[in-house]
C-alpha cells in the first residue's frame, strides 16, 4: 500500500504533460492552413475533379461544330444584322397602350359572351371573341364569322382580330391552309391573342405552315412604321408551334413583339416551338412568366431585338439544337428572376449584342416599393454550344448562382467569357476561346467562388483577367499565344488560387498582380513557353496607363487652344456688330477746351497783369457747345443733334456717329437722343 501511494503523484504528473502535448499538437494542426496561407504556401493535393457538384473537364484541343438540323441552320450568317426602324417612340408606346386597353375590354366582355361574337373596340379593328365550347376552333370557324378571307393557293388573310377566351382552343394549319397573312393597314393591324385559352399552329416537315404580317397597300411584308404591326400572344395558357415559319410580326414591346408566351402571377404560360423559324420580327420569341417551355430545332434570325428573350419569372426553359443569328440585340437573353434555363447544342452568331446574356441578378437588393425577390437566379446551364463573331461579349454572366458553362466554343474580338456583378459559384470548364479577344476570360468584379478549369484560351491579349472578384480557383487551363499577360490579378479583393495551368506566349508577365492585388497562389504552373517582351512603344504604354493618356489629352487641349487663339485674329472690339467705329471721326466743330485749361489760362493772364474783366464775350458757335436754352425747348419737327463717340468714351455734338434711324413712335422730342445715348454700344442695340 505504501509503494502505491508514493507512485501516484508521478503518474499524475506524466498525464498532465501528455494532455498538454496533445493540446499543442491539435492547435498546431488546426492552425496549419492559416500559417500556410500567410506564407503563400500550398500543399499540392492534385487538381480537383469536380466543383459545386459539376464534373470538371480537361482543356480541349478543339471542339466539334454545333450540329444543327436544316431548319435551324442559319440562312445567311455573313450578312449585316437587323436594326430597329426609325419610328417615334411616343407613337409606338401609344400603340402598345391601346392594345393593352383592347385586351382588358375583351377579357371583361368575354365573361358575358357565350358564343363566338364580333366585338367592336374603338380605335382598333373588330375582334372576334371565341368562347369556350365543346369543339376546337379551326380556320373554317374564322371564315364563318367573317374574320378570315380565303385566298388562292391554300392561303388566307386575317381581316379581324381574334381573341381566344378562357378554356377555348384554336388550331390553325391543315392540309388546306398553308399560309396565313395577318393584315396590316392604315386602319390597324390584326392579332391573335389567347387569354386563358390555347393556340396551336402546326404544319408538316414537307409543307410548313407560314404566318406573315402583310401590308395590302404595298403588297409586301408588313413593316413597323410606328403605328403597330400584327402579332401573336398567349396569356396564361398553352401555345405550341410545330413546323411553322413566322415572319414580319411585332412592334415595340415584348408582349407585342412577334410571338410571345406571357403568363400571369397565378397562371404561367406553357408550350414551346419545334422545328420553327422566327425571322424579321421585333423579337424572335418572347417569354415571360412561363414554365417548362421547350424550344428545339428552331431558328431566330434577323430580328430587330433579341433572338430569344426569356424574361422575368420564367422557370425551366429548355433550348436545344437551335440558332440565333444576325439579330439586332442579343442572340439569347435570360433576364432576372428566371431559374433553371438550359441551353444545349445551340448557336449564337453575328448578333449586334452579346451571344448569350444571362442576367441573374436579383430584382432588388433590399426593401423596395415593388417588394421584389432578393434571391439571385440559379440553375442556368450553357453546354456544347457556340458563340461566334458577336458584336460584344461571347457569353456574359451578370449575377446568378451556380451557372455552368461547359464545352462551349467562343470566337470573339472583345471578350470571350465574362463573369461579374455578383455571379457566385460559377463553373467554367472545357471551353475553347479563340479569335484573339482582348480578354479570353474575365472574372469580376464581385464573382466569388468561380471555378475556371480546363479551358483552352488561344491568341488573346490577356488569357484570364481577375478583377476584384473574391475567391477564384484557376486549374489546368491551357493559355497559348497571349500577347500581354497570361493571368493577371487586380484589386485587393481578388484571391486567386490554382494549379496545373499552362501558359505560353510573349508579353510582360505570364502571371501578373497589380492594383493592390496579392500574388496568385498558383502551383505547378508551366510557363517555359513564355517569352518576356518588355519593349513597349508609345501607344502600348498609353493603353496600359490611362492616367498618362488623360494628362496627355489635357496638355494637347491646352496647346491646341493656345495655337488656335493665336492663329485666329480677334476683332478690335468684343461687340463689332453692335457699335459703329471710325478710326478718325471728322471734327464736328471747334474742340471744347477743358474747364481746367480755361481756368489755368485766366490765372496766367491775371498773374501777367492782363485785364480779364475787359474781355469781350464772343457768342459760342453752334457746334462748339450745347445749344441755347431756346433751342432746347420742344417744338414741332425738332430733332436733337446726333452724337458721336470720342476717344475715352465721351460724347460730343455733331453730325457723325449715330444714325437717325431707330426712333420709336410716340417718343417725345429729345427722347430718341437720350435712348441712343443710353444704349450705345450694347449688343443687339441695332446701331
Amino acid at each position: 500500500m505504501t509503494r502505491k501511494r508514493h507512485g501516484e503523484p508521478k503518474k499524475v504528473g506524466r498525464a498532465r504533460y501528455a494532455v498538454l502535448l496533445a493540446l499543442m499538437l491539435l492547435l498546431a494542426l488546426g492552425s496549419t492552413p492559416l500559417i500556410l496561407g500567410a506564407l503563400h504556401v500550398r500543399i499540392d493535393a492534385g487538381a480537383p475533379t469536380a466543383s459545386h457538384g459539376v464534373r470538371l473537364l480537361p482543356a480541349p484541343k478543339s471542339l466539334p461544330a454545333v450540329a444543327l438540323s436544316p431548319i435551324a441552320t442559319p440562312i445567311d450568317p455573313g450578312q449585316a444584322a437587323a436594326s430597329l426602324p426609325a419610328v417615334k417612340a411616343a407613337s409606338e408606346a401609344a400603340a402598345v397602350a391601346a392594345e393593352d386597353n383592347r385586351i382588358r375590354i375583351l377579357v371583361h366582355d368575354s365573361a358575358s359572351v357565350y358564343q363566338p361574337e364580333v366585338v367592336p373596340v374603338r380605335g382598333s379593328l373588330p375582334s372576334l371573341v371565341l368562347t369556350a365550347g365543346s369543339h376546337t376552333y379551326t380556320y373554317a370557324d374564322l371564315v364563318q364569322y367573317g374574320a378570315l378571307a380565303l385566298l388562292p393557293n391554300d392561303a388566307a388573310l386575317l381581316l379581324d382580330n381574334v381573341f381566344v377566351a378562357a378554356n377555348a382552343h384554336l388550331d390553325l394549319g391543315s392540309a388546306t391552309l398553308h399560309t396565313l397573312y395577318l393584315d396590316s393597314s392604315s386602319s390597324g393591324s390584326t392579332s391573335i391573342v389567347a387569354y386563358g385559352g390555347s393556340l396551336t399552329f402546326q404544319g408538316t416537315f414537307q409543307q410548313p405552315f407560314t404566318i406573315m404580317g402583310w401590308d395590302r397597300a404595298t403588297k409586301s411584308p408588313a413593316k413597323d412604321t410606328g403605328s403597330g404591326r400584327p402579332y401573336i400572344r398567349e396569356v396564361a395558357g398553352a401555345m405550341q408551334l410545330t413546323d411553322v415559319r413566322v415572319s414580319s410580326l411585332g412592334f415595340w414591346s415584348g408582349r407585342t413583339g412577334g410571338v410571345a408566351w406571357t403568363g400571369t402571377t397565378s397562371q404561367p404560360s406553357t408550350g414551346g416551338a419545334t422545328s420553327s423559324t422566327f425571322t424579321d420580327d421585333t423579337y424572335g420569341a418572347f417569354v415571360s412568366r412561363a414554365r417548362g417551355l421547350i424550344f428545339g430545332d428552331d431558328l431566330f434570325e434577323f430580328n430587330e431585338l433579341d433572338g430569344l428573350h426569356i424574361h422575368r419569372n420564367t422557370v425551366g426553359t429548355s433550348v436545344s439544337a437551335s440558332s440565333a443569328v444576325r439579330n439586332g440585340g442579343n442572340g439569347f437573353l435570360v433576364d432576372r428572376a428566371s431559374n433553371g434555363t438550359v441551353f444545349t447544342g445551340v448557336l449564337s452568331q453575328h448578333n449586334t449584342g452579346d451571344g448569350f446574356l444571362v442576367d441573374g441578378r436579383p430584382l432588388v437588393t433590399g426593401a423596395s416599393a415593388s417588394g421584389g425577390s432578393v434571391t439571385p437566379d440559379s440553375g442556368t446551364r450553357i453546354e456544347n454550344s457556340a458563340a461566334l463573331d458577336n458584336g460584344k461579349t461571347g457569353i456574359l454572366l451578370e449575377g446568378g448562382s451556380g451557372t455552368v458553362l461547359r464545352s462551349n466554343e467562343v470566337c470573339a474580338s472583345l471578350t470571350g467569357i465574362a463573369i461579374r456583378y455578383g455571379a457566385s459559384n460559377t463553373v467554367v470548364t472545357g471551353n475553347d476561346v479563340r479569335c484573339g479577344p482582348r480578354a479570353a476570360v474575365e472574372v469580376g468584379t464581385a464573382a466569388p467562388g468561380s471555378e475556371i478549369s480546363g479551358n483552352s484560351l488561344v491568341n488573346a491579349r490577356v488569357g484570364i483577367l481577375v478583377r476584384s472578384s473574391g475567391p477564384v480557383e484557376l486549374d489546368q487551363n491551357v493559355i497559348t499565344g497571349v500577347k500581354v499577360f497570361g493571368i493577371t490579378v487586380r484589386g485587393e479583393a481578388s484571391q486567386v488560387t490554382g494549379q496545373g495551368n499552362v501558359i505560353s506566349g510573349t508579353g510582360f508577365r505570364a502571371v501578373d498582380a497589380r492594383a493592390d492585388a496579392d500574388t496568385p497562389a498558383l502551383t505547378g504552373t508551366q510557363d517555359t513557353g513564355w517569352a518576356h517582351h518588355a519593349k513597349a512603344n508609345f501607344w502600348s504604354y498609353l493603353r496600359f496607363h490611362p492616367l498618362a493618356m488623360l494628362w496627355l489629352s489635357i496638355l494637347i487641349l491646352v496647346i491646341g487652344g493656345e495655337i488656335w487663339s493665336r492663329i485666329r485674329r480677334l476683332p478690335a472690339h468684343p461687340y463689332p456688330a453692335s457699335t459703329q467705329w471710325r478710326d478718325d471721326p471728322p471734327a464736328a466743330g471747334p474742340t471744347r477746351v477743358p474747364a481746367e485749361a480755361r481756368v489755368g489760362s485766366v490765372f496766367a493772364e491775371l498773374k501777367a497783369g492782363g485785364a480779364v474783366a475787359d474781355r469781350v464775350r464772343v457768342p459760342v458757335s453752334a457746334g462748339a457747345g450745347p445749344p441755347p436754352a431756346a433751342a432746347m425747348r420742344p417744338g414741332a419737327g425738332y430733332r436733337p443733334p446726333a452724337m458721336t463717340r470720342l476717344a475715352g468714351g465721351e460724347r460730343a455734338a455733331g453730325g457723325v456717329g449715330w444714325p437717325d434711324a431707330g426712333t420709336h413712335p410716340g417718343d417725345r422730342p429729345g427722347q430718341h437722343a437720350d435712348r441712343a445715348g443710353q444704349h450705345a454700344g450694347w449688343p443687339g442695340s441695332g446701331s
